[in-house]
């Protein structure tokens, strides 16, 4: 579980939220969108038969100690090696 809070010049301005792997692999997903009808059918097919592109997130500001790769062809998510499909 990641806790995130709110935080102004060093200092917590709210309640801390706390999110499941589950919820973050969703909000990951969503910074892209359109990449499913960005790539061709046949790295489409690749990714349903399992075989992706993955791709690290470097979210170290707001998810410390976790692990996000993404596919470049996919909606899916790994948050430490968990695989998501939100």
């Amino acid at each position: 579980m990641l806790i995130l809070t709110a935080c102004e010049n060093g200092r917590v301005n709210g309640p801390a939220v706390q999110l499941r792997d589950s919820e973050l692999a969703t909000r990951v997903a969503k910074l892209w969108p359109n990449r499913e009808h960005e790539a061709n059918g046949v790295l489409g097919l690749l990714c349903r038969v399992g075989l992706h592109r993955w791709r690290r997130l470097d979210l170290a500001a707001l998810a410390p100690d976790k692990d996000i790769l993404y596919c470049f062809w996919c909606s899916k998510v790994k948050v430490d090696g968990a695989l998501y499909d939100p």
